[in-house]
């Protein structure tokens, strides 16, 4: 069954719900940025645009490396990795709220950056990843780390006004509704033979 961690008397917060991932009752205005983040000689980390939703961001990153790292590494384990290590990804606000991956603790408990879907190979890996709220007017930071593939700390600024003036174009197609609780089925029985061990006692 659905659990927020905000639960109260009256059940899950419908604002908290709306705020953990893109909205499914909208279709975001995509904003085409493609920007390269930070990059070495052999390693790039990019940005491959921003979908915006009326409650925050879908931002799509790509990692690409010229050359598949050793075999007892993979990229897919630095890039979805564990917290502590790999590649390190947050967002700052103009307003000076951030948020980072990795466990890196933020400064304000109710900014919302998770990652979504992914996929990736020896060389290349595509992520995304959901920022809430929208951010302020002014500047909207993105700052990517990697010691593993030796990307330095390196900081790319993109106009948080825009992103807030892209939302104005969100089209809802019908009233957000919370996701229905659901209660897992226990699993069926296997089909076994009369008198089989497994049948039970």
């Amino acid at each position: 069954m659905w659990h927020t961690g905000s639960d109260g008397e009256d059940g899950p917060d419908e604002e908290f719900l709306r705020r953990m991932g893109p909205p499914d009752n909208e279709v975001p205005v995509a904003l085409p940025w493609s920007t390269v983040l930070a990059r070495t000689g052999d390693v790039a980390v990019a940005l491959l645009g921003i979908q915006v939703y009326s409650t925050g961001l879908a931002v799509s990153l790509a990692v690409r490396v010229r050359d598949r790292l050793s075999p007892s590494s993979a990229l897919s384990e630095l890039v979805f990795g564990r917290e502590g290590s790999g590649l390190l990804l947050g967002v700052g606000f103009a307003d000076g709220r951030r948020v980072a991956s990795g466990g890196v603790p933020r400064n304000d408990p109710g900014l919302v950056w998770q990652p979504g879907s992914g996929s990736g190979g020896n060389r290349s890996v595509d992520q995304t990843w959901w920022l809430s709220p929208l951010p302020p007017a002014g500047p909207l930071t993105f700052v990517v780390r990697c010691a593993e593939l030796g990307i330095e700390e390196t900081a790319t600024e993109v106009d948080g006004a825009a992103v807030r003036a892209a939302a104005a174009g969100v089209v809802e197609l019908w009233p957000w509704a919370p996701p229905s609780p659901w209660e897992e089925e226990p699993p069926r029985p296997p089909d076994l033979p009369p008198g089989s061990w497994f049948a039970g006692p």
